[in-house]
């Protein structure tokens, strides 16, 4: 009997190593908020492998190596916004051909989720001559606001979690050219984009840090985007002569397949990859989060629960106990490293409750990291003796 109860001990320790608790995201942890400046690092894909898909994964990514810098900026609405209810807008531009039509995007952060409600457009003018030869030719954008309701990130998301969304938006503009008798003809630009968004794993992921790389909780959310763009002069589809003088196509399919893992506390990625095809298996692209706060701003574990403290420690043998200070009882995923960071194991518990997690494991000093499903995180140092 006293041979048995150690095995199932073991046992029971091998068969939790293999859980981690997936996070959720909700409005409470994704802050889509205004006056945000997300900062990334574009990255090298040499010798980078695209992540596994499924659960309980452990990414490490620090081998990332940085090749520029690139920034996403969210103001906050105008006192009168375009769109009801926009949280946050960001600037955004439309390219039609040569000519860069620059507008402005809405997004709504609500309980079920971010929504993109539309863009707008202010007045632009783009002179033809350099294509016509006439300094009178123009292609003249009117100020416009189009409408498009989706969800693109839907709450709750964590686990099984399929996001499918499809719109249609209109750009319109009007075009001169003297040549063929145009004059202030109505161009339109026609847009079809369907998205699928889907949780694809979940795990850890480490990236390059200015403050080390730990793991965060994080959840893969694999995109595939089609869009389809259709262009309409006077009401009807537009001749190919003129799209190709304008340097657009009718028609046009573009397709996009990426990755990007999620953490709790950050509604930007903090990693991605894009790839060139639906097998998700040749790299396209790279980036990682350059947050110079990518871990101080994730929330205390133990400042949320009134410390933490891991009795006995050092621990001799048998179980190892996390307490909480205000007696909280959550659930935990726990990860065991060595002092070089390796991972050794991995399971799961409860705050106030025993774990044999450590048990048979040699004399030393180790890092036991806990972690919420909302995304807290403490790390403490054990020593087993």
């Amino acid at each position: 009997m006293k041979t048995i109860l150690p095995l199932l001990t073991l046992l029971a320790t091998g068969l939790s190593a293999a859980a981690q608790t997936p996070i959720t995201l909700t409005q409470s942890n994704f802050p889509a908020l205004p006056t945000t400046v997300e900062l990334y690092n574009s990255a090298s894909i040499t010798g980078v492998t695209p992540p596994m898909t499924g659960a309980n994964q452990t990414w490490n990514y620090t081998g990332l190596t940085a090749t520029g810098q690139t920034s996403d900026t969210y103001n906050a609405p105008a006192a009168t916004p375009a769109f009801a209810g926009t949280t946050r807008t960001y600037n955004y531009t439309l390219s039609l051909g040569a000519y860069p039509v620059r507008g402005t995007s809405s997004q709504a952060l609500t309980p079920t989720g971010l929504n993109y409600l539309g863009y707008s457009i202010p007045l632009q003018r783009f002179g033809l001559s350099a294509v016509t030869g006439s300094p009178t030719d123009s292609l003249v954008v009117p100020a416009q606001s189009v409408p498009v309701g989706v969800t693109i990130m839907k709450f709750p998301t964590t686990v099984g979690t399929v996001n499918k969304y499809f719109y249609r938006t209109g750009t319109s503009g009007l075009l001169t050219v003297g040549l063929v008798a145009l004059n202030k003809t109505p161009l339109r630009l026609v847009q079809r984009i369907a998205n699928t968004d889907s949780v694809a794993g979940y795990g850890t992921l480490r990236v390059p840090t200015a403050g080390g790389p730990a793991a965060n909780s994080v959840l893969l959310v694999r995109t595939r985007t089609i869009e389809v763009d259709s262009f309409y002069l006077a009401g009807q589809p537009a001749p190919a002569i003129l799209l190709g003088a304008l340097g657009v196509q009718q028609g046009a399919v573009t397709t996009s397949y990426y990755d990007s893992f999620y953490r709790a506390g950050s509604s930007q990625p903090e990693a991605g990859f894009t790839y060139t095809s639906a097998s998700y298996q040749t790299l396209q692209s790279a980036f990682y989060s350059r947050e110079t706060t990518l871990l101080a701003t994730r929330p205390s574990l133990a400042a949320a629960i009134g410390g933490l403290t891991a009795y006995p420690n050092p621990l001799a043998q048998g179980p190892l106990m996390l307490l909480a200070g205000n007696g909280s009882r959550a659930a935990v995923a726990l990860t065991v490293r060595d002092v070089l960071g390796r991972q050794l194991l991995t399971g799961s518990g409860t705050l106030g409750q025993p774990t044999a997690l450590l048990a048979g494991l040699p004399q030393g000093n180790y890092l036991l990291e806990i972690s919420t499903a909302d995304g807290l995180r403490a790390v403490q140092r054990i020593t087993v003796q």
